[in-house]
């Protein structure tokens, strides 16, 4: 016993000895005070709930749902589920393991076996055995490899949290998007019906002027074919108007028909704020999942290589039995029936033909592979951002100038009203005048629509967290 002591010191230091690199987060591009490239950022924290600033109750009302019920965001929850029980499951291995036991078992030897039996004074060949106790086995953690599984299950587990607010990001950028497709196309669908009811009235009065000589059948033929074309577009739209709510039924979890009632009625397309900001450059690394993901990702993969390493130093464990053991069951509680097993087991794999260096060489590749994960999903955050920017910005500027051609067309229609009710101009030119203002507004619709894709777009790149997770 003298001895003990000495050992226990030994062991108590060697469990502080943690084989393989610890992980530390790479350099990147964005420092603190790096600026945003693009002249048209706003200062100001981010808003996590920008789809709220677009003020639209229906919208706020599919994103909820979206966020509860949409199907990609629950496989993500089951996956950071699985990846949490992983790490309680490696967590376990750092204590030692207890398992109860019991039997009963009827024997009978052979009389003609390798035992001579029946030579042996008072052994009877058939006999029944009743053995119930404690198994206990513990690894020691000598060399770290454990502690490097605990970190690298960790480390998988936020890797799986950062996905869910990746997953609910793209579902709520998707529930945007669709929204914007459905109210542009019923803005859409009410211009073409308008322009469809102006080329039938041209057509008409072109084919009253054609029977009275005034005009050719050639200019019949046109102004019927642009009524035909006119309205064979409201279908189309018609179409785009079901598969939006359809899309939309889908990122919410429900079945196609389920939005028909509440979608259906026609309502505007919503206004993008005017100020929007972008916080400082260096969030990025803190609201983008995908980066907090290859982040963790990074480090689960630099943990795999101690737990590699680990396996080229021998491992110890410490194992015992305890229980009670008789041929009678009544003498089971007994004292003399008592039996223990105690003692450590030592296994050191001293050749095993490159092996094990063979695969701290692929964790070292793999940890590698996910360094340049990890570099390019911060210059691809960084790429989104700016792009984004730019984009809203050119988008802003195009929608700015439809508006001002819509408002000169819609001038120039009045004028031309105004000369058809004094005499001046014939119903067709009135009419024609009509048809390219709603022209016009389409365009203007477009880049209104534009806008405020662009601004769904920006939002998705500055990235965000929408719900708090059990941890």
């Amino acid at each position: 016993m003298r001895y003990a002591p000495p050992l226990i010191l030994i062991v108590a230091v060697l469990g502080g000895c943690t084989v393989g690199p610890s992980y530390r987060q790479p350099p990147t591009t964005l420092g603190s005070a790096a600026p945003w490239v693009s002249p048209d950022t706003a200062s100001g924290d981010v808003d996590t709930s920008w789809w709220r600033a677009l003020g639209d109750p229906m919208l706020d009302t599919l994103v909820a749902r979206a966020l509860t019920d949409n199907l990609d965001v629950r496989e993500a929850q089951a996956r950071l589920l699985d990846a949490r029980a992983n790490r309680d499951a490696a967590a376990g291995r750092t204590v030692p393991e207890i398992r109860a036991s019991g039997g009963a078992t009827e024997t009978q030897l052979s009389q003609n076996g390798q035992i001579p039996i029946a030579r042996i004074p008072g052994f009877t060949r058939q006999f029944s055995l009743f053995d119930a106790g404690f198994d206990a086995s513990w690894e020691l953690d000598l060399w770290g490899g454990t502690r490097r599984a605990v970190e690298g299950s960790r480390a998988r587990a936020a890797a799986a949290e950062a996905r869910i607010d990746d997953v609910r990001l793209q579902s709520i950028a998707e529930v945007a998007r669709s929204y914007a497709d459905l109210r542009a196309a019923q803005a859409r669908l009410a211009n073409a019906r308008a322009d469809s009811d102006i080329r039938d009235a041209i057509a008409t009065l072109v084919t009253q002027r054609t029977a009275a000589g005034e005009s050719s059948a050639s200019d019949q033929a046109s102004a019927r074919q642009r009524a035909d074309t006119a309205r064979a577009a409201i279908s189309g739209i018609e179409a785009d108007i079901r598969g939006a709510i359809y899309r939309l039924a889908l990122l919410t979890g429900q079945p196609p028909e389920a939005l028909l009632a509440d979608l259906s009625p026609t309502a505007p397309l919503p206004q993008v704020p005017v100020v929007v900001a972008t916080g400082i450059r260096s969030d990025l690394l803190r609201r983008r999942a995908d980066i907090r993901a290859a982040d963790a990702d990074l480090a689960a993969a630099t943990a795999d290589i101690g737990v590699e390493t680990a396996n080229l130093y021998p491992h110890i464990s410490l194992t015992g039995s305890l229980g009670q053991q008789s041929r009678a069951l009544g003498d089971i509680a007994s004292g003399a029936s008592t039996r223990f097993q105690i003692g450590p087991s030592f296994s050191w794999p001293i050749f095993s033909f490159g092996r094990i260096r063979a695969q701290i060489r692929a964790a070292d590749a793999r940890a590698d592979a996910a360094t340049a994960r990890y570099e390019k999903a911060v210059l691809g955050a960084l790429a989104d951002s700016e792009t984004a920017v730019n984009r809203l910005a050119a988008s802003r500027s195009a929608q700015q100038d439809r508006a001002a051609a819509l408002a000169e067309s819609s001038t120039a229609t009045a004028l031309v009203e105004r000369r058809f009710r004094a005499g001046e101009d014939d119903r067709i030119a009135w009419l024609e005048s009509q048809s390219f203002r709603l022209t016009i507004e389409q365009q203007a619709l477009s880049a209104q629509t534009d806008t405020l894709k662009a601004y769904i777009a920006l939002a998705k790149a500055l990235g965000g967290t929408w719900a708090e997770t059990d941890k």
